[in-house]
C-alpha cells in the first residue's frame, strides 16, 4: 500500500494494521526530484515517534543541491521497530523544487511470541491453570453462623459460671479449715511463747523475795544398848501373834461342827 498516494503526509493508521505484535522491518520510498541544478533543495522522507513528541522514529535525507532533478528509489532496512511507534508520516522539502509520484511502502512482520500466551511454543509461554469450581462454605451460611455464635457464647458463660462457683466454694471453706500444717505451726509458736514467757518471769524476780533454806543434817538420836533384849521383844510380839490365829481358827471350826 502506498502510504503518499493521496498526499505529501499520512495518517499511519490507516496504513498499518493495529495489531500487537506488528514490527516494521523496512521502508522502500521512491520519488522525482523536480529542480534546477543550480538550486538548492534537501528532502525529507520521515515519521514522527509516537512514544517520544518532536522525535523521529524514521527520517531519511536526500540533498539535491546542484545536482538536476532526476527519480530516486531507496530500500531502507529497519530494525524490527513496532507498529505502535510510528507516527504520521511526511515528505518534506527544503529549498526550491518539487517532488512528484511520491510512492512509500512499509514492509512489517507479525511476531507470534509478542504475547508468550499466544503459543505454547512461545518463550515464556505459562499454561493456563483449570478454574476449579468454587465450592460454597457451608459456615458461610448467616444461620449457620448465627448458631455457632450462639454456642460459642453459651460455653464462654458456662465456663464463667464454673469458674464463680470454684471461687465461691473455695472461699466458704478455707477460713474455717486449717490445715495441719497451720495448726501444728500455730501450737509450737505457741509453746516456744509460754517457754520465753516463763524465762522472762524468772528472770524478772526481784532478789529480795528468794529465801537461802539452811543445810541441816539431823544426827541418830536412838542407840540401842541391848540387842539381846530387843529380839526378845521380837519374838514376843510374834508369839502373840500366833496364839491370836491359832484362837480365830478354833472358833472357825467350831461353828461349822454346829
Amino acid at each position: 500500500m502506498n502510504a503518499a498516494s493521496d498526499n505529501m503526509r499520512w495518517v499511519m493508521t490507516n496504513v498499518l494494521p493495529q495489531q500487537m505484535g506488528l514490527e516494521v522491518t523496512n521502508i522502500l520510498y521512491r520519488y522525482t526530484a523536480i529542480k534546477d541544478p543550480n538550486t538548492g533543495m534537501i528532502v525529507y522522507v520521515q515519521n514522527e515517534d509516537a512514544a517520544n513528541k518532536g522525535e523521529y522514529i524514521f527520517r531519511s535525507v536526500d540533498d539535491w543541491t546542484g545536482l538536476p532533478g532526476n527519480t530516486i528509489v531507496k530500500s531502507i532496512p529497519i530494525d524490527a521497530i513496532l507498529g505502535s511507534r510510528f507516527g504520521d508520516g511526511e515528505i518534506k522539502i527544503e529549498g526550491e523544487g518539487t517532488v512528484e509520484d511520491p510512492f512509500v511502502i512499509y514492509s512489517y512482520r507479525f511476531d507470534p511470541c509478542f504475547n508468550p500466551q499466544s503459543s505454547p511454543s512461545c518463550e515464556g509461554y505459562i499454561p493456563d491453570i483449570p478454574e476449579v469450581p468454587q465450592v460454597e462454605n457451608p459456615l458461610d451460611e448467616n444461620y449457620v453462623q448465627d448458631e455457632l455464635d450462639r454456642k460459642a457464647v453459651m460455653r464462654s458463660e458456662e465456663d464463667e459460671e464454673e469458674e464463680r462457683e470454684a471461687v465461691e466454694k473455695g472461699a466458704e471453706e478455707d477460713p474455717d479449715e486449717e490445715s495441719l500444717e497451720e495448726r501444728l505451726g500455730i501450737a509450737i509458736q505457741s509453746a516456744l511463747a509460754a517457754t520465753d514467757r516463763a524465762a522472762e518471769m524468772a528472770n524478772s524476780i526481784p532478789a529480795a523475795y528468794t529465801i537461802a533454806l539452811p543445810t541441816t543434817e539431823y544426827k541418830e538420836t536412838v542407840t540401842i544398848s541391848d540387842n539381846k533384849a530387843v529380839a526378845r521383844a521380837l519374838v514376843s510380839r510374834r508369839g502373840l501373834g500366833l496364839a491370836q490365829d491359832k484362837l480365830h481358827q478354833e472358833l472357825v471350826r467350831s461353828q461349822f461342827e454346829r
